[in-house]
Protein backbone atom coordinates (compact mmCIF):
# COMPACT_ATOMS: atom_id res chain seq x y z
CA UNK A 1 0.00 0.00 0.00
CA UNK A 2 2.90 2.37 0.71
CA UNK A 3 4.13 2.00 -2.86
CA UNK A 4 0.79 3.16 -4.31
CA UNK A 5 0.63 6.14 -1.96
CA UNK A 6 4.19 7.08 -2.84
CA UNK A 7 3.38 6.83 -6.55
CA UNK A 8 0.30 9.05 -6.13
CA UNK A 9 2.32 11.63 -4.20
CA UNK A 10 5.08 11.54 -6.81
CA UNK A 11 2.60 12.15 -9.62
CA UNK A 12 0.93 15.01 -7.75
CA UNK A 13 4.25 16.69 -6.95
CA UNK A 14 5.45 16.19 -10.53
CA UNK A 15 2.45 18.09 -11.85
CA UNK A 16 2.93 20.85 -9.29
CA UNK A 17 6.65 21.07 -10.03
CA UNK A 18 5.93 21.33 -13.76
CA UNK A 19 3.51 24.19 -13.19
CA UNK A 20 5.99 26.01 -10.97
CA UNK A 21 8.80 25.59 -13.48
CA UNK A 22 6.60 26.87 -16.30
CA UNK A 23 5.52 29.89 -14.29
CA UNK A 24 9.10 30.62 -13.22
CA UNK A 25 10.44 30.61 -16.78
CA UNK A 26 8.25 33.45 -18.01
CA UNK A 27 9.71 36.93 -18.01
CA UNK A 28 8.28 40.36 -18.64
CA UNK A 29 8.28 41.61 -22.22
CA UNK A 30 10.61 44.54 -21.56
CA UNK A 31 13.34 42.13 -20.34
CA UNK A 32 13.41 40.36 -23.71
CA UNK A 33 16.49 40.85 -25.90
CA UNK A 34 14.48 39.97 -28.99
CA UNK A 35 11.82 42.59 -28.19
CA UNK A 36 14.40 45.37 -27.78
CA UNK A 37 16.26 44.32 -30.88
CA UNK A 38 13.01 44.57 -32.85
CA UNK A 39 12.25 48.00 -31.40
CA UNK A 40 15.72 49.24 -32.35
CA UNK A 41 15.46 47.68 -35.81
CA UNK A 42 12.17 49.42 -36.51
CA UNK A 43 13.52 52.73 -35.18
CA UNK A 44 16.63 52.44 -37.36
CA UNK A 45 14.57 51.54 -40.43
CA UNK A 46 12.11 54.41 -39.92
CA UNK A 47 14.87 56.97 -39.30
CA UNK A 48 16.90 55.79 -42.29
CA UNK A 49 19.96 55.11 -40.13
CA UNK A 50 20.76 51.87 -41.97
CA UNK A 51 22.22 52.63 -45.43
CA UNK A 52 21.41 49.19 -46.87
CA UNK A 53 18.60 48.07 -49.17
CA UNK A 54 15.48 46.86 -47.38
CA UNK A 55 15.84 43.22 -48.47
CA UNK A 56 19.41 42.95 -47.14
CA UNK A 57 18.41 44.66 -43.91
CA UNK A 58 15.49 42.25 -43.48
CA UNK A 59 17.79 39.26 -44.04
CA UNK A 60 20.30 40.54 -41.47
CA UNK A 61 17.55 41.22 -38.92
CA UNK A 62 16.14 37.73 -39.51
CA UNK A 63 19.53 36.09 -38.98
CA UNK A 64 20.07 38.04 -35.75
CA UNK A 65 16.59 37.04 -34.56
CA UNK A 66 17.41 33.37 -35.10
CA UNK A 67 20.64 33.85 -33.14
CA UNK A 68 18.76 35.53 -30.30
CA UNK A 69 16.30 32.66 -30.24
CA UNK A 70 19.16 30.22 -29.68
CA UNK A 71 20.52 32.38 -26.85
CA UNK A 72 17.22 32.76 -25.01
CA UNK A 73 15.27 29.92 -23.49
CA UNK A 74 12.68 31.74 -21.37
CA UNK A 75 9.18 32.44 -22.48
CA UNK A 76 7.71 35.94 -22.47
CA UNK A 77 4.71 37.06 -20.46
CA UNK A 78 2.66 39.85 -22.03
Amino acid sequence: MKILETLRLYRAFSKLYGLLEEAKMKKKLWRSKTFWFQVLSVAAAVSGAIPLPADITAAIVGIINVGLRFVTSDGVEV
